[in-house]
């Protein structure tokens, strides 16, 4: 049951004038990266309730679980390919030695970011050492190397650095998965290895809680982005068989829209044609039009560029000189606006007063929403806790959420051309 609660005149005056006065957003991007993880093994663990963190991150966000591996199901080429757009033609990279890497004509996208705005800040958390000692060119301001496998510190140092209030891209890497894989088994049958999925999935709800109790955090627009470099079969990787190549993507922003992207067209959870590998014998470059019908491994790259630069009006994969394989589907996700020509976070289309609050009451304005609004409130774990309709001749709503338990909850509002979405706190 849904219940409102009476605004006095004064209060609704104040509201006005806060929405009034309200500024831009602050583009930021956070990337989780989990090495080894099958998409079925995610998949069931999210289904059986044990990775809310990343469940929530799906029922509110834009993802895949049906995604494919195009070239080499190895650590050291598939991260240069997440990091870089391109794939080991251009980058070089055939091994986790990183032997033979071409970075000063294909970096990794920190360093494209810096090319248009030198005061970036950008961190790198990893659990393995080579990623960060044989990479160069990577336009990382701090290069920090935790224990490998060592999920809990992990999570407690991002937390730390994503606290920073100057950061304006954190990378952090999960060892554990893949480890786990190589020594018991890349199987969703496997419980270690799934565990493993689930500690981690523990890790990043810790590292987004402190993203979210930033104290500016309600002023910035942080795109996160969760995927893995590749999958498993048996205690191994590197070929080209499903297990190893079927992977997933997973983006959200709470500013975004809710899709899933499972086929072309977003046709249900059907899986989306193979567009081939650059390990098929004879080799055979990737089908480019199959391949952009869902976001790959050198989408994650060009889709946090975009979003860190989209107020220089730049489109990465249209710079020649870039020469990205990869795309954004920065637009899907909802975070350019209409029109595709200024900044959707200068348009002050959804705002929460107060926020936090102490009473879990709030007032929420709508303004720059067509026609009846469709409004819900979704839990960390993606359940739906209230809904209604915000009827177009009104554009100040009144939420109770004093019934439900103190915490993090999710509200959308969706129009007919448009999805908004932002975080609401009851303390």
């Amino acid at each position: 049951m849904k219940r409102k609660f009476t605004l006095t005149v004064i209060f609704a005056l104040a509201l006005l004038s806060a929405f009034a006065g309200h500024g831009g957003h602050k583009r930021k991007v956070l990337v989780i990266g989990i090495d080894g993880c099958r998409a079925d093994a995610l998949k069931q663990e999210m289904d059986s309730g044990h990775a809310p963190n990343m469940l929530a991150l799906c029922n509110t966000g834009f993802y895949t679980l049906d995604s494919w591996h195009l070239d080499i199901t190895v650590s050291g080429p598939s991260w240069s390919s997440i990091m870089t757009g391109v794939y080991h033609e251009k980058h070089g990279v055939t091994g986790n030695t990183y032997g033979g890497s071409n970075y000063n004509q294909y970096p990794y996208f920190p360093t494209r970011a810096k090319e248009i705005d030198t005061s970036f800040k950008c961190i790198q958390y990893t659990e393995w050492a080579p990623m960060s000692n044989n990479v160069y060119n990577d336009g990382w301001d701090q290069k920090i190397i935790g224990t490998d496998g060592y999920t809990q510190g992990t999570g407690a140092a991002a937390s730390q650095l994503v606290q920073d209030p100057d950061v304006d891209l954190l990378f952090t890497y999960f060892d554990k998965v893949d480890l786990t894989g190589h020594s018991s088994g890349f199987n969703p049958n496997n419980p270690a290895y799934t565990q493993a999925i689930d500690s981690i999935d523990y890790q990043i709800g810790v590292i987004l809680q402190a993203m979210r109790a930033r104290p500016t955090y309600a002023q910035e627009d942080w795109l996160v982005l969760v995927t893995t470099d590749h999958g498993g079969t048996g205690t191994g990787h590197g070929g080209v068989s499903y297990e190893e190549r079927h992977i997933w993507w997973i983006a959200n922003s709470d500013r975004g829209v809710h899709l899933q992207v499972s086929g072309p067209q977003n046709a249900g959870h059907t899986t989306p044609p193979d567009p081939g590998t650059f390990l098929a014998y004879p080799i055979t470059k990737p089908d480019t039009a199959l391949q952009h019908q869902s976001p790959v491994q050198a989408d994650i790259a060009i889709t946090a560029l975009h979003h860190l630069i989209y107020g220089s009006g730049i489109r990465p994969e249209n710079q020649t000189a870039w020469d990205l394989d990869g795309r954004s589907w920065l637009c899907e996700i909802g975070l350019c606006d209409p029109a595709g020509i200024t900044d959707t976070k200068a348009d002050a289309v959804i705002q929460v007063i107060p926020n936090p609050s102490a009473t879990g009451y709030f007032m929420v304005s709508c303004a720059g929403l067509k026609g009846d609004v469709a409004l819900y409130v979704t839990d960390d774990l993606g359940r739906i806790v209230t809904e209604d309709r915000i009827p177009a001749a009104s554009r100040l709503y009144p939420l109770d959420l004093s019934h439900e338990a103190r915490g993090i909850y999710h509200l959308t509002l969706r129009s007919a051309d448009r999805s908004v979405s932002s975080n609401i706190v009851t303390e």
